[in-house]
């Protein structure tokens, strides 16, 4: 079965990190070959493909040599869509829940003039993925449920991880030193991921301080209001960095504040890490995790936040091993391969 994934570029964000975690683990498979095709010219050296990469050539794609194109993001879905009556089999996988992250990501207008672009250029496709049995309910108000199929996503083991920076640990044991309890956060800085409300909680409980990991268009506005709270001195900005998950076992806490997700990369990671998780009561991870595994707080509510790190920080250590077990037992890059592998082969 030859396949052909297509993603906008090579990036390290979550959609690119799933695919990544996705071929290196079908890589071992016999019966399956891949290769990854990108569109835009910029790469990041810490995408490590192990199958054929290549850029797309638009004009002079050969179709013919592949009996599956499997896109990922709006542009491989337009690709996809120009050129339908010359693909074999199209499967695309659904990251988000596109009116709302297009909305929080630029504003209502583009979110309702892409959003229902969007969703005519799925309409062509044999196959959509969902990565939460949520987002396949939202989406069933558009497509035939025959057309959507949940795979959520996986993750790999992290063992090998290293190359820490040292100026990062060492404001972490600071932070401790100085009786801090000290929480984590990370993903790309827009409105919809919910930073902006954990730094108004840490302006609140002074006990607490954060390290933030990520970049992002609302960068700006969250450094502004960190110095307007007067808490810079308790909130470190550590930009982008790669594999911010190697960090994560040298924090008390890590939160999860979004507003809305298509899945989280982040929350899983966290749980992956043995550390305990204060995350946002929306639908999603509700699905992936209960209040046996994470602790949850309602959204926009800095008092909820705060009950929330009292009940972490009493019994947030006991949620560990639950949450882990049900980690291994859903959301592991063998599971995910699992679950591909075997649409791949149906169609």
């Amino acid at each position: 079965m030859r396949v052909a994934i297509i993603i906008p570029r090579l990036e390290e964000l979550g959609p690119v990190k799933v695919i990544q975690t996705l071929i290196n683990y079908l890589c071992k498979t016999e019966e399956l070959q891949i290769k990854i095709f990108y569109l835009d010219k910029t790469i990041d050296d810490q995408i490590k493909m192990m199958v054929p990469v290549e850029r797309l050539d638009r004009k002079h794609f050969c179709f013919e040599d592949y009996d599956i194109i499997h896109t990922n993001g709006i542009r491989p879905d337009l690709f996809a869509f120009i050129n339908r009556k010359k693909i074999r089999y199209h499967i695309s996988t659904i990251h988000n829940f596109v009116f709302e992250d297009l909305s929080f990501t630029y504003n209502k207008l583009i979110s309702w003039m892409f959003g229902n672009l969007w969703l005519v250029l799925w309409r062509r496709a044999d196959k959509l993925v969902c990565v939460s049995n949520v987002m396949k309910d939202y989406y069933s108000k558009w497509f035939p449920v025959s057309k959507l199929e949940v795979i959520h996503n996986g993750i790999t083991g992290t063992e090998n991880l290293s190359m820490y920076e040292s100026d990062i640990i060492n404001e972490i044991e600071n932070f401790h030193l100085k009786g801090f309890k000290v929480i984590g956060a990370a993903g790309i800085l827009t409105k919809r991921k919910g930073i902006d409300h954990v730094l108004n909680f840490l302006a609140k409980e002074k006990e607490f301080a954060l390290l933030i990991f990520g970049t992002g268009k609302e960068l700006d506005t969250l450094q502004r209001l960190a110095k307007r709270l007067d808490i810079s001195d308790r909130c470190m900005f550590c930009g982008f960095k790669s594999n911010a998950v190697k960090y994560f076992k040298y924090f008390d806490f890590i939160i999860v504040p979004s507003r809305s997700e298509g899945f989280c990369l982040t929350l899983v990671e966290a749980v992956q890490q043995k550390v305990p998780v204060i995350c946002s009561d929306i639908d999603v991870f509700r699905e992936l995790f209960n209040s046996d595994e994470v602790t949850f707080y309602r959204v926009n509510d800095t008092n909820s936040l705060s009950e929330a790190m009292k009940v972490s920080m009493e019994r947030g250590n006991d949620k560990i091993e639950l949450a882990y077990t049900r980690y291994l037992n859903n959301y592991t890059d063998q599971l995910m391969a699992k679950k591909y592998y075997e649409l791949y082969m149906s169609a």
